[in-house]
């Protein structure tokens, strides 16, 4: 593996602002309120606005103004009335940079493509002219980036980024074992969002816990969740080889057996699929990446596909 393509320079995210630019894909297309690299969005936003849409339970920080008395007094459950318009909607990109995203078999690690798609998702917030706001986790704490409209404040978060990506390639991290990261960062997340966020969360969601689940459809009851999931083909399927296995002290020799590697192959896809049937379910979305290929080709084959099923 080129050692160009583990750890990614500020400049290099800076420079994938061009495909925000030159393309016009959109990887939710015909969803109520489109993704984070889509176009304008328009409806479904809670706010104060022109048309009455519906009514919903009242969510703390919800206008007061908007309350409906007449379906609370009814349902004995404070409501509060929704409205379409069109206007802002906060986007926050959380970015997964703990040990396991470090890895690669072929061309790129996790953590490199997880970088890049950050920094796409980033500028095109910034093109919709759209608050954005920015959360990064490792092993060793989380670093959460308040919404703003302005390329300074990702530049902040991206500088983040490579900053946890250098920390980790010079062992600087400190690594807790056990320690679920994925479910403080939700945590971090329900604490700092409120509703009628966009949210994009970067991670392989190789070991997502039940509460990890629980804590996403919670999120997504009042806020737009789309998942981007980077796999790596060795996590799929491993070799018919032998193979030197390290935790980063110990060693070991493992000798693979067909039968071993069938039996790991059925695990791993049907963890797979029903960890997407369960967020498809809730209408959370999952877009997968790999690191085979460019960032470049993935969403140029990404967008060709969505458009042909439209």
């Amino acid at each position: 593996m080129d050692t160009q393509n583990i750890i990614p320079s500020l400049n290099d995210l800076l420079k994938l602002e061009y495909l925000v630019a030159s393309t016009g894909f959109s990887l939710l297309p015909k969803q109520p309120v489109h993704s984070v690299l889509a176009g304008k969005h328009a409806s479904k936003l809670r706010g104060r606005g022109l048309d009455f849409e519906e009514a919903r339970k009242y969510v703390a920080g919800d206008d007061i103004r908007n309350i409906d008395w007449r379906v609370t007094a009814r349902t004995r459950t404070t409501h509060t009335k929704v409205f379409t318009e069109e206007k802002e909607k906060p986007a926050l990109v959380i970015t997964d940079l703990t040990n396991c995203m470090f890895f690669g078999s072929e061309v790129y690690t996790k953590s490199y493509i997880a970088a890049q798609i950050a920094a796409i998702s980033a500028f095109k917030v910034l093109k919709n002219g759209d608050r954005f706001s920015g959360l990064v986790f490792s092993d060793s704490g989380s670093v959460f980036f308040r919404p703003q409209r302005s390329r300074k404040a990702i530049l902040q978060y991206l500088q983040q980024v490579v900053k946890n990506s250098e920390a980790f390639q010079n062992n600087e991290l400190k690594v807790a074992s056990n320690t679920p990261h994925l479910e403080n960062a939700l945590k971090r997340t329900s604490s700092i969002t409120s509703h009628d966020y966009l949210i994009l969360i970067i991670s392989d969601f190789y070991n997502i816990s039940p509460k990890s689940k629980q804590q996403l459809i919670q999120l997504s009851k009042h806020n737009d969740v789309i998942l981007c999931q980077v796999q790596d083909a060795m996590e799929h399927q491993l070799p018919d080889e032998k193979l030197i296995l390290s935790d980063g002290d110990l060693q070991l020799l493992w000798q693979q057996k067909q039968t071993t590697n069938h039996r790991f192959k059925e695990l791993i896809e049907t963890h797979q699929n029903q960890f997407t049937d369960e967020m498809l379910k809730y209408n959370i979305p999952i877009i997968q990446l790999n690191t085979q290929e460019s960032i470049e080709l993935q969403l140029k084959n990404l967008f060709k596909s969505k458009l042909k099923h439209q």
